[in-house]
């Protein structure tokens, strides 16, 4: 496995909200500084095909099918899309052409090849384009201790309300992994059961209970049950420092933004989810009507360059390194979150951000949300946005009990 590789997987909880336009053209933005591949795991559409007139020989049909292994099936630009060779270490494997239904439907058998066949490509940056939903096919391919990337827009709020689902789809998994029937947890916790502990998770997780609890909720509980013990603070620390990241697609304004998007994505995640995830905003990429006529031409729009821009790479560096404390500290102090506190810290930093980024295009846009990734892995734990592996079902408890100890 490539040293300080990053696996960044890209997904929204539901379609319409242009997933793939956005990690076809963050990967290739990525690829400017590092050697990258796009990996479409949008079975049974091949949607990143679709938006690249460049042959394909291989994809994931010969890798599950025919025996190659996942680098045999890396495609790269034809040379007609980038004469320059601007864009030389971008590749992408795609999804098979047509519906295989032991591919498209991966049992977790094909799941775990596919996940360890991810972790051994030779790249400094993979980028997952997932698709939307939220069964095994998402999950399995998510980052433990983070979201990766979240799509949502404006423009359609039950893909907002969707992104939350899969944070808290997350969390649980994460829960459920540390609390695994076997886990080393359980060596500090004599006369506590699985079963019990389970329980619990089950009623945070059932929006249907008759008294709801989030995650917060199941901490209390916990607190009761346990007091001021080590396991405690390990559940605290695995919900708290959960990092979610999220971009705004088809940015039309700070205010509607807010309203229909960043506000209810927030207020979901305070009352179904915790009050204490630090949430951040990567950036926006602005509507725009090229970038549909890039779709149908099949061309990524970053491709068609205005060679007449000045560079404003060096200005959108230094602001990428802005607006990393997205979680007041005052937020983190209070027993109950404050739910006014919380979402003003993301309509101020909203509006910083704008007031940063005024008159700049869908081309500043990408650039700054990858500058903003950049900076995120040079200054946060592997965990904290994406990770360097992939880790199987079987594998996230020890996962998680080793990093723990470190």
């Amino acid at each position: 496995m490539k040293a300080n590789k990053r696996i960044i997987p890209v997904s929204s909880g539901k379609g319409g909200v242009g997933k793939t336009t956005f990690a076809l053209n963050y990967a290739l933005s990525l690829a400017r500084h590092g050697k990258t591949i796009l990996v479409d795991l949008d079975m049974g559409t091949s949607s990143v095909r679709n938006l690249i007139d460049t042959p394909v020989e291989r994809d994931l049909y010969h890798f599950f099918k025919k025996g190659h292994t996942l680098g045999d099936c890396v495609t790269t630009l034809d040379a007609r899309l980038d004469p320059a060779g601007d864009y030389a270490d971008f590749g992408f494997i795609a999804a098979p052409r047509d519906v295989i239904d032991d591919v498209t439907n991966m049992d977790a058998r094909r799941r775990d090849a596919l996940i360890d066949a991810i972790n051994e490509l030779d790249a400094q940056y993979v980028v997952l384009d997932l698709k939307s939903g939220l069964d095994p096919a998402v999950i399995d391919f998510l980052p433990v201790s983070n979201s990766g990337i979240l799509i949502f827009t404006p423009h359609l709020t039950a893909a907002t309300l969707a992104a939350s689902q899969v944070v808290k789809a997350m969390l649980f998994r994460k829960l459920r992994a540390l609390f695994a029937k076997g886990s080393e947890v359980y060596a500090s916790l004599p006369g506590l059961a699985p079963s019990s502990v389970n329980a619990l998770i089950d009623r945070a997780e059932d929006a249907y209970h008759p008294q709801p609890i989030n995650l917060d909720g199941f901490i209390d509980v916990l607190r009761q049950t346990l007091g001021d013990h080590p396991v405690l603070r390990l559940v605290a620390n695995a919900i708290h420092f959960f990092r979610v990241h999220f971009v705004l697609n088809m940015f039309s304004g700070v205010e509607e933004s807010y309203e229909t998007a960043v506000r209810p994505f927030t207020e979901n995640l305070l009352s179904k989810v915790s009050g204490r995830l630090s949430i951040m905003n990567l950036g926006w990429v602005v509507a725009h009507e090229q970038i549909n006529r890039a779709n149908a031409r099949r061309v990524p729009v970053l491709l068609n360059r205005d060679r007449q821009r000045k560079d404003p790479s060096a200005e959108l560096a230094r602001l990428a390194r802005r607006y990393l404390g997205t979680r007041s500290s005052s937020t983190r102090a209070l027993s109950r979150p404050d739910p006014a506190q919380y979402l003003a810290v993301q309509l101020d930093t909203l509006r910083r951000m704008d007031d940063d980024l005024k008159n700049a295009g869908f081309r500043e846009n990408f650039k700054y949300i990858v500058y903003r990734s950049l900076h995120l892995m040079a200054s946060l734990r592997v965990s904290d946005f994406g990770d360097d592996r992939l880790f199987k079902p079987s594998e996230i408890s020890a996962a998680l009990a080793r990093r723990q100890r470190h």
